[in-house]
């Protein structure tokens, strides 16, 4: 039987409950910096020493390879730490992706750059320290074509129209500084030597262009004066909200869309998604309008309801750099992947064990625990606390600290915390993504209040680390053969929290005990999520990996707290909350509740091209992305299926991109894609916009084109815009974008009155590959 946390000097035991703890919140923290005691120097600088400013061929090795110096805080390398080497959008591959310092404190490996030409970049991380950067000047191959956009033409007498002609490598990057001709074949057409083509008669023409070699050929057809520019591709005039897909020819995808008469011009939106399972893999789209004109705005705005805007939570900001909070957690997750996951079978061959104990350890109101509190460290240099238990719920188990601070709660309050938990939080994530693992002997989740996790937070930070989980509390202390596991686990299903101290005594913070209680509540809701998260897959699921991966499993947490907001603030997920639903009397509960995953999300918003909702890069966009994926492909469940969905996901054996595609089968995960990017730019764009768009291209939680525009930070000014980040396309002006897996780009056109405009697509002169995934819908 493994030891069980002492247990003495039992008193009297509060039964008194109150009213549940809702009110404000401002996050707490989920991730960490490695500058912690411990075996070994800390490491306070990584340097770069050799790779940087490099300059090679895309898709190529680079001859020096990248390695890093480790130092601690007296310039002494420090051997036997991990160094993360993280590639850059487009920026190829490392390998090893990870390696380790050696004696001399170095750390290496070789980079492969991407197929983009452009820089490259790639940074060395080491947990808790600033890292380490490297650039590279990717530059193009071997001529290996020459593309011309359009691809064909069709004009009326008269009509003129410019050839767009460059070289290219084999991976579709522009060569320049080659000289290009052009040439006309037949009397119909005349072609200048910038490759500006005049229809001159009726009939059919061709244009050759020509550098290096190769060779390109667009045919041209000239109709009567006057003719539209869409040849045989058939023109649709679509409804507001109407979907179509672009139409495939021989090396293109086109779309001919005639406005109605009658309007001064309709407005449209092609959107474009990668849906490659790789962040690091590139696909090029080009785009082309001819007949088209600019959006009728420049930008997308909602009317403000009057002056009533809404604050975001303080500390909250629209920076795309984790917060230190954020990076706290970060660091957690990292050290338990590296740490942990050689311990699960370890873990498996010793739950049975705890399940022989013949009856659950009792505890009262009064009792000490003792309780390892070190946030930095998994399965080292325990920093041993003794707790004593202040109330007992029906799940919670709350215990404070011996040495927190006086002014904290009374044991009435921690009883009212408990019953929080049991009747507000712990169903609500249970409901959502499944029941945790039980291997406490206590049958119990310790909610454990420690004066250590103020101790996180330095004196006079801008932030606040509010409590945190860390997993490796689910492994046992000792294996089933006798040898060591992770010997500083308090085996126990646990969150530590922070705790009131309002004369500063932990580093001079002032802590209030109700912005303690409002900052604990989502705290406690979005952490229970990770328990259950890492719980199931080592105990229940039985999973390969125990870990989610990163971007998906902040992003369950994310939902949780969104499901949190909707229980206090009485909504549901189905109600298209606006901006007048959120500000006034309601503004309080939304900027303590909700403005987080809003400031996230406008994150992902304003850089949507660079930005992906499973990007390994766990930046505030990234986060956003995937908490509104999230909740977009709940709806697509229908009401009472989204609980079922997210347990699908937590109760899983894969993670990260496949554990999506399996729960959503049958390719719908780049179907599901598709639809998240057209209902980004049309949902809600107006209320006949919104009738005429199918159920499966709306949230219907949220108007984020209502609320974003009344959204202000501090005294500043409100947004004022619905903030996505969009192209315009104008008429022969062809666009080139260049999306990594699970990138997006939002393409705004007009098209005049009673007139038709030929858009087309294609990648490198051919047709797109199939996990470009688009759409085109009319917006007015």
């Amino acid at each position: 039987m493994r030891p069980l946390p002492s247990v003495v000097s039992r008193v009297s035991r509060h039964t008194a409950l109150s009213s549940l703890l809702l009110g404000a919140l401002a996050f707490g923290a989920c991730k960490s910096s490695d500058g912690s005691t411990g075996p070994g120097p800390t490491p306070t600088l990584v340097r770069a020493q050799t790779g940087d400013l490099q300059t090679g061929v895309a898709g190529a090795a680079l001859p020096t390879t990248l390695s890093v110096l480790v130092t601690d805080k007296d310039s002494k390398p420090v051997s036997g730490r991990r160094v993360d080497w993280d590639v850059g959008v487009g920026s190829g591959t490392v390998s090893p992706a990870s390696s380790t310092t050696d004696s001399r404190g170095v750390a290496t490996t070789t980079w492969t750059v991407g197929t983009t030409a452009g820089v490259a970049r790639v940074s060395a991380q080491v947990n808790g320290v600033n890292p380490a950067s490297f650039t590279a000047t990717v530059l193009p191959g071997p001529v290996a074509a020459i593309i011309t956009t359009p691809e064909a033409a069709f004009l009326g007498v008269g009509d003129t129209l410019r050839l767009r002609a460059s070289l290219r490598d084999q991976f579709g990057n522009d060569i320049v500084g080659q000289a290009i001709t052009y040439a006309s074949l037949d009397v119909a057409a005349t072609v200048n030597s910038g490759g500006l083509i005049t229809a001159v008669a009726q009939g059919n023409a061709r244009i050759v262009t020509s550098a290096s070699g190769r060779a390109d050929t667009v045919p041209v057809s000239i109709g009567p004066a006057g003719s539209a520019p869409c040849g045989p591709t058939t023109p649709r005039t679509l409804a507001l909200g109407e979907v179509i897909n672009p139409v495939a020819g021989t090396s293109s995808l086109t779309a001919c869309l005639a406005s109605p008469v009658g309007v001064l011009s309709s407005e449209y939106a092609l959107t474009l998604i990668s849906t490659a399972t790789s962040f690091g893999t590139t696909t090029i789209a080009d785009v082309l309008g001819i007949g088209t004109n600019g959006p009728l705005s420049a930008a997308l705005v909602s009317p403000l309801p009057g002056s009533a805007t809404v604050p975001l939570a303080s500390g909250v900001t629209f920076s795309n750099v984790l917060s230190p909070t954020e990076q706290f957690e970060q660091t957690r997750r990292a050290i338990e992947r590296r740490e942990l996951e050689p311990l699960v079978a370890d873990a498996r061959d010793w739950l049975p064990v705890t399940r022989q104990r013949a009856a659950l350890t009792a505890v009262s109101v009064g009792d000490e625990i003792k309780l390892n509190a070190n946030a930095n460290l998994a399965c080292s240099s325990a920093d041993t606390r003794t707790g004593r238990v202040a109330a007992v719920g029906t799940r919670a188990l709350v215990v404070a600290d011996k040495e927190n601070p006086s002014g904290g709660y009374t044991d009435a309050e921690f009883a009212s915390i408990a019953a929080t938990f049991d009747t507000l939080v712990f169903p609500m994530d249970t409901a959502a993504f499944g029941a945790p693992s039980n291997i406490s002997q206590y049958g119990k989740i310790i909610l454990f209040y420690t004066r250590a996790v103020n101790a996180l937070t330095p004196q006079g930070a801008g932030f606040t680390i509010g409590g945190f989980f860390f997993a490796r509390d689910l492994y046992p202390k000792t294996a089933r053969n006798g040898l060591p596991a992770c010997a500083a686990s308090n085996e126990q299903e646990m969150f530590y929290l922070l705790v009131p101290d309002p004369d500063g005594a932990v580093n001079g913070n002032r802590r209030a005990k109700d912005a303690v209680t409002r900052l604990n509540l989502t705290t406690i809701a979005h952490e229970l999520q990770h328990l259950i998260n890492a719980s199931r897959r080592i105990y229940v699921n039985s999973a390969p990996n125990s870990t989610e991966q990163v971007w998906l499993d902040e992003g369950l947490s994310h939902v949780a707290e969104e499901l949190l907001y909707f229980r206090v603030s009485n909504y549901n997920s189905r109600q298209n909350l606006v901006l007048t639903d959120v500000n006034g009397t309601r503004a309080e509960q939304f900027s303590n509740f909700a403005s987080q995953n809003f400031s996230r999300f406008y994150n992902f918003l304003i850089a949507p091209e660079t930005n992906s909702p499973y990007a390994p890069n766990d930046s505030l966009g990234t986060r956003g992305a995937i908490w509104n994926f999230l909740r977009f492909a709940a709806a697509r469940q229908g009401a009472s299926n989204e609980a079922s969905f997210l347990r699908q996901l937590v109760n899983s054996t894969s993670t990260g991109v496949n554990n999506l595609q399996q729960v959503l089968s049958g390719g719908a995960f780049a179907d599901y894609l598709r639809d998240w990017t057209i209902s980004l730019i049309a949902d809600d764009y107006s209320a006949a916009t919104r009738d005429g768009l199918g159920t499966q291209y709306t949230n219907p939680a949220w108007s984020f084109r209502s609320i974003y525009p009344g959204l202000r930070i501090g005294t500043s000014q409100p947004l004022g815009v619905y903030p996505i980040a969009t192209r315009s396309l104008l008429s022969n002006n062809p666009q080139r974008i260049s999306l990594a897996g699970g990138t997006s780009s939002y393409i705004r056109f007009s098209v005049p009155a009673g007139q038709r405009a030929l858009i087309s697509l294609s990648s490198n002169g051919a047709l797109p590959p199939g996990t470009l995934r688009y759409g085109i819908v009319r917006l007015r």
